[in-house]
């Protein structure tokens, strides 16, 4: 049988492991991140990444986008500082008013509305338009006919002299003597003068201007110190201000330009369990491992085995952490024996095993674990990944007889085993274990600090995740449990 080749040097290699230096010194000098801060900035830059790309879908980003190249265009400030700084001194308004103004203390033009308005003008247009007027015209030409020597030589009882009685009559009427007198006057000089001047037509042609509802509403807005916060462009301006205030968008800002996402954009979550549910998933683990599912279909123990694996008695769930127990108790399983095969017998300890094989194999990707560092040195506990009958085997993780991280690959000389120690690590502590796997190496590490590299013969095959623990020695301290909050696999995005 070839899994689990840890098992084949516990009995050659009982020695503790020597504690690696490089791994001790971080440690103790603190330059292993601590588990704590890591998982949660991860966890919070997961959330935030979740928040960024539901975000930049929606349409407030977009409504953001548009507002942000509409409010810094130069046609939209050009007009905001303008409308801003336009008043009615300066303008074209404040210009006419100053001129109706003037023009309104011209005292020529004074003196005309002044006349203009009076009584007298009045007086002396319905005399101008009398019939009394218009006799003495007329009698004014007969007279005018003779001299004044003529008319008074002219017999009493003539027609002329009766015409000429009259004309003297109507001259000195009060009317006529007014007529006269107010045509003479410098009032009404300077009404005629004024009548048809440019001064009064201005005059005129401004008291309509500025006296019009439009030009009033003109004055009334530039006078308006709230002008821009009335325009449609200051709505869409608040609208912007009001945007830039949910959350969302300020997560979107800081990452827009940040490559903080990239490992998120370049992998994909394939298979994932933080053991938050009341009992382990079936539709992700098995608790058989590969060999004995595709042999007895179930579970057996090889040569020197001093445990029988349960099918999954032994594993638990407990406040989100998932457990493999190693107990004391006698227990029925199946063991090789050549030459007669399988054969049951009786064990002193149970254990657990739990596989992926059923579900998940992979090749190539990032395999994630958080585990407690406990060892016992009469104990095997270890996540790897196998693949088919001759694979190696790649320990994400080994702890109890030997502390340590690499790949074990059977020879035939025996078994290979390029590995790092972790025995530097804090017992009863969590750690993040991680193994970057491509066509190129195997790069191991913990809380994101590089402990071992392998380059030569890296699988180029699919290969399946287990977890176990394997009874080396007669334990002490039992029940022993192996505890993992979590674990993760992750592979390479490809877009459709």
């Amino acid at each position: 049988m070839f899994y689990l080749l840890f098992l084949k040097l516990r009995n050659t290699d009982q020695k503790k492991p020597i504690m690696s230096f490089k791994l001790f010194i971080a440690s103790t000098f603190g330059l292993i991140k601590s588990t704590a801060k890591l998982e949660t900035a991860q966890n919070a830059l997961l959330a935030d990444y979740q928040i960024f790309c539901e975000f930049e879908k929606s349409a407030e980003l977009k409504e953001y986008n548009e507002l942000d190249k509409l409010t810094k265009s130069a046609a939209f400030l050009q007009k905001k500082s303008e409308i801003q700084h336009l008043g009615l001194k300066g303008s074209k308004e404040a210009a006419e008013l100053a001129e109706f103004k003037r023009l309104g203390k011209n005292s020529c033009l004074k003196k005309f509305y002044t006349t203009l308005n009076s009584d007298e003008l009045k007086r002396f247009e319905r005399i101008s338009g009398s019939e009394t007027l218009a006799k003495y015209k007329v009698l004014k030409t007969g007279v005018e006919k003779h001299s004044l020597d003529a008319l008074k030589k002219m017999d009493k009882q003539s027609k002329e002299y009766a015409l000429y009685t009259e004309f003297e009559k109507l001259k000195e009427s009060d009317d006529l003597i007014f007529f006269r007198s107010f045509r003479k006057s410098s009032a009404f000089v300077n009404y005629e003068l004024m009548l048809d001047s440019q001064e009064h037509k201005r005059h005129e042609e401004l008291k309509k201007i500025t006296g019009s509802d439009k030009f009033k509403a003109r004055i009334d807005y530039l006078e308006d110190k709230q002008k821009w916060e009335k325009t449609d462009e200051h709505k869409k301006e608040l609208r912007f201000s009001e945007l830039k205030k949910i959350p969302q968008l300020a997560t979107y800002l800081k990452y827009c330009n940040s490559n903080a996402f990239d490992f998120f954009k370049k992998w994909d979550l394939v298979f994932e369990d933080r053991f938050n549910a009341a009992k382990l998933d079936p539709e992700k683990w098995m608790t058989q491992s590969h060999w004995a599912s595709q042999t007895l279909g179930r579970n057996f123990s090889q040569v020197g085995d001093l445990h029988a694996f349960t099918e999954g008695r032994n594993v638990s769930i407990e406040f989100n952490t998932m457990k493999i127990e190693v107990r004391k108790e006698r227990t029925r399983g199946m063991q090789w024996k050549a030459p007669f095969g399988f054969v049951e017998q009786e064990f002193d300890y149970s254990s657990g095993i739990l596989s992926t094989a059923g579900v998940e194999w992979w090749k190539h990707g990032i395999l994630e674990a958080k585990v407690k560092y406990q060892p016992s040195s009469h104990l095997v506990d270890a996540i790897y990944l196998l693949g088919e009958e001759t694979s190696p085997q790649i320990n994400l993780l080994e702890m109890g007889v030997k502390n340590r991280m690499g790949m074990l690959t059977k020879t035939a000389d025996g078994i290979q085993a390029e590995c790092e120690s972790i025995s530097g690590l804090k017992a009863g502590e969590f750690y993040i274990f991680r193994l970057e796997w491509n066509a190129h190496s195997l790069v191991w590490k913990i809380n994101e600090r590089e402990i071992l590299t392998v380059s030569n013969n890296v699988p180029a095959f699919k290969m399946h995740l287990n977890m176990a623990s394997i009874v080396v020695t007669e334990p002490t301290n039992l029940p022993h449990c192996f505890e993992i909050d979590w674990v993760r696999f992750y592979q390479h995005h490809h877009k459709a």
